[in-house]
């Protein structure tokens, strides 16, 4: 048996998923076939089946496997995007003549064969795709929202061709070209911001630096590409510089700031026999690592598969819209046909039945219903755009609304994620009142977190010349200010005992030649919008978590602080997901908030997985990315989704009430004596009409 994976384009919801495993599964040789909808992935076990086989397979169902050989994939995307533009464009520029005269107080007058022609253009050359896989679908027996569209939008063109062929002043062409205009709109920017999602694995592997410093035997520095690395060869890392791989110290000590990566917010001591991971960036001295991962390799590569893991193991759940067509779309179709018969048998005329059939067809045209969901979504989503929240999985804003559990992460997301000055204890000593300017002199010109956090706490004092400045890697600095010779490190260095300090802090002491002359307390400090946003949620009746990678006291003592009382540190990315999983089947619907890498995989488990400004691989393993700094966008965005949920229910609810209540009026002929087809379109125009201006609500956070 051979297992291959190839890229499915065409691919837009979990029917989609269904119909590629059962045409792949379908092919003689086949014996397996998993679709991954987040990463656009089919991974098929077979024996002896060809590629181009396959291909046909999923080609006579409207999608497109894109072979593993094919070097030109980003070409063909680049392209197949422009051509979704260029379509958009097109309906809209053939759309809005249609739609000026609607306009009171303009006199615009479009000849009906050009209305005709425009509105032709826009339904059968820009709206193509629909019918094709309209056509296919039906060729299978099966019906969708691509079915729902092409039978819309081709009703509702063929209806406005008829009622101009007898005579009709105002055809209502504007209709069908509009659904198509709209949903193609739709269609763009959903696929825009799928490719945006699928790129999880890159993302992450990005933060390993593509080249390395490679040492020979002889101990000289050589720089090569880091894929051409081998386990057993040795890497020199400067300070200031990421780690290219997963490896063991064997020289050199240095710090290691892993927050990104672990949640750990303090740089790490490493000394020779410690374990280091690609990606975490060095401090204060240079370090020897002998490789032991690259690549796919290393734990970077691995957390980027459970991201994709997470990402494709949600339970399929099928689109409302595709759900309803299956019945929806035959049944009217049926009954469109049982009223031409009946009426044809109780006139004997046929001329007299076609009306009551067309009429059913059209009162029964789900323009609004096809209107409803995606004109709802890009009000929300240009709304969310506008207040700092970047939509990447519409679904996801839907599973905001109805969350009944969030999880938070600690390091950058309820704190700042970085070393701030929460104390400073002066001795009794000459110096005492000069500590903090003092500690910022000697590190105004490092790059390590400990040396930003006293700068950033001394940004407003004027420093001194340091000279004589030297560095000594794992303990501190010295350097010789208005004659006195000054250290700043950790108090073991310095040669005194650390006094005690809030939990999870870290003692920096400075000293003389004679004595310690103060001690600065460094932590992570908590953001001050942090309580109130938790107690804004509670009071949604949103049941609050904790998971860190920090160390439990540290968690705990934070937990306290904001008052929450599901709290736990140490977990790693693993645990954090398991956790989650574990509220799900506890039938949980759960919201993630995190920043870190080491995020990814509870970012893409969680049924609403919310990334904070900060590291690029988090927020694209993130359905739902904040943009603003701070806490308080998540409430804006849950506010809105729950909006949006609403509007969205509201639409469909017309929809399906419009149909229900005119459906059977039109069977028994009682709309033939006000309008008939006319008033049939009409009134399908003031249904799509209605779910326009209901979703425009969403314009307003």
């Amino acid at each position: 048996m051979a297992v291959k994976s190839f890229r499915i384009e065409g691919m837009t919801c979990a029917s989609c998923v269904r119909r590629v495993e059962k045409a792949l599964t379908a092919v003689p040789g086949v014996s397996s076939a998993v679709v991954n909808l987040a990463t656009e992935e089919a991974t098929v076990m077979s024996e002896g089946v060809a590629d181009e086989v396959l291909a046909k397979a999923l080609k006579d169902r409207g999608y497109r496997l894109v072979e593993p050989e094919s070097l030109d994939l980003a070409l063909e995307e680049e392209a197949a995007s422009k051509l979704a533009l260029f379509r958009v464009i097109a309906a809209w520029v053939f759309t809005v003549p249609l739609m000026v005269p609607m306009i009171p107080g303009v006199h615009l007058h479009v000849p009906q064969i050009a209305q005709a022609l425009l509105s032709g253009l826009v339904v059968f050359a820009t709206g193509r795709r629909f019918f094709e896989n309209a056509i296919k679908q039906l060729l299978h027996g099966e019906t969708t929202m691509d079915t729902l569209v092409a039978m819309g939008a081709g009703i509702s063109w063929t209806f406005a061709m008829a009622e101009t062929l007898r005579g009709a002043e105002h055809p209502p062409f504007e209709t069908a070209a509009a659904l198509v205009a709209f949903l193609l709109v739709g269609k763009y920017l959903e696929a825009k911001a799928k490719h945006r999602a699928t790129n999880a694995l890159e993302a992450l592997l990005e933060l390993a630096p593509p080249v390395a410093l490679r040492l020979s035997k002889k101990g000289d520095e050589e720089i090569v590409l880091t894929q051409l690395l081998s386990r057993g060869d040795l890497v020199r890392v400067k300070p200031g510089g990421a780690i290219p791989v997963d490896g063991r110290v064997v020289a050199g000590q240095a710090d290691v700031a892993e927050a990104l990566l672990t949640g750990e917010p303090m740089p790490v001591p490493k000394i020779p026999g410690d374990t280091v991971i690609a990606g975490a960036v060095v401090h204060g001295g240079s370090l020897d690592i002998q490789v032991e991962g690259v690549g796919r390799d290393t734990w970077l590569a691995k957390l980027g598969k459970q991201v994709e893991q997470a990402q494709g193991s949600r339970a399929p759940v099928q689109e409302l819209a595709d759900r309803i067509s299956a019945v929806f779309v035959p049944g009217i179709l049926i009954l469109a046909a049982l009223t031409l018969a009946g009426w044809w048998i109780h006139t004997g005329s046929f001329a007299l039945a076609w009306r009551p059939a067309v009429t059913v067809l059209v009162i029964a045209c789900p323009c609004a219903l096809g209107l409803a969901t995606p004109v709802a979504m890009a009000a929300s989503l240009g709304t969310a755009a506008r207040n700092g929240l970047l939509v990447r999985d519409a679904a996801a804003m839907e599973r905001l609304a109805a969350i009944t559990d969030l999880v938070f992460d600690k390091t950058g997301t309820l704190t700042y994620g970085c070393p701030s000055v929460v104390e400073v204890l002066p001795m009794e000593t000459g110096l005492s009142s000069e500590v903090l300017r003092l500690a910022a002199a000697l590190e105004q010109h490092s790059e390590h977190p400990i040396a930003k956090g006293i700068l950033l706490a001394a940004k407003d004092l004027k420093l001194p010349a340091v000279e004589k400045f030297k560095d000594h890697p794992g303990g501190g600095v010295e350097g010789w200010i208005h004659g006195t010779r000054l250290r700043l490190g950790h108090p073991g260095w310095l040669g005194f005992a650390s006094p005690t300090g809030p939990a999870g802090a870290t003692v920096v002491g400075l000293a003389d030649d004679h004595a310690l002359q103060g001690v600065l307390m460094l932590a992570d400090k908590p953001r001050p919008e942090g309580l109130r946003v938790i107690q804004a949620l509670r009071a949604k009746g949103i049941k609050l978590h904790l998971l860190s990678g920090d160390r439990e006291e540290v968690v705990e003592g934070l937990a306290r602080e904001l008052g929450l009382t599901e709290a736990k540190g140490g977990c790693t990315p693993t645990a954090k997901r398991e956790r989650i999983q574990e509220l799900q089947k506890g039938g949980a619907i759960v919201a993630f908030v995190g920043d870190g890498v080491n995020d990814g995989p509870a970012l893409a488990q969680a049924d609403a997985g919310i990334a904070l400004p900060g590291l690029e691989a988090a927020q694209v393993a993130a359905p739902l990315n904040l943009l603003r700094e701070g806490l308080e966008p998540l409430l804006l965005a849950h506010r809105l989704a729950r909006r949006t949920r609403t509007v969205v229910r509201q639409n469909l609810a017309w929809a399906f009430g419009y149909n229900l209540l005119l459906v059977p009026l039109a069977a028994f002929g009682l709309l033939e004596k006000v309008g008939g087809p006319m008033l049939a379109g009409a009134a399908m125009g003031l249904s799509s009409l209605t779910v326009v201006l209901n979703a425009l609500r969403l314009r307003k956070a």
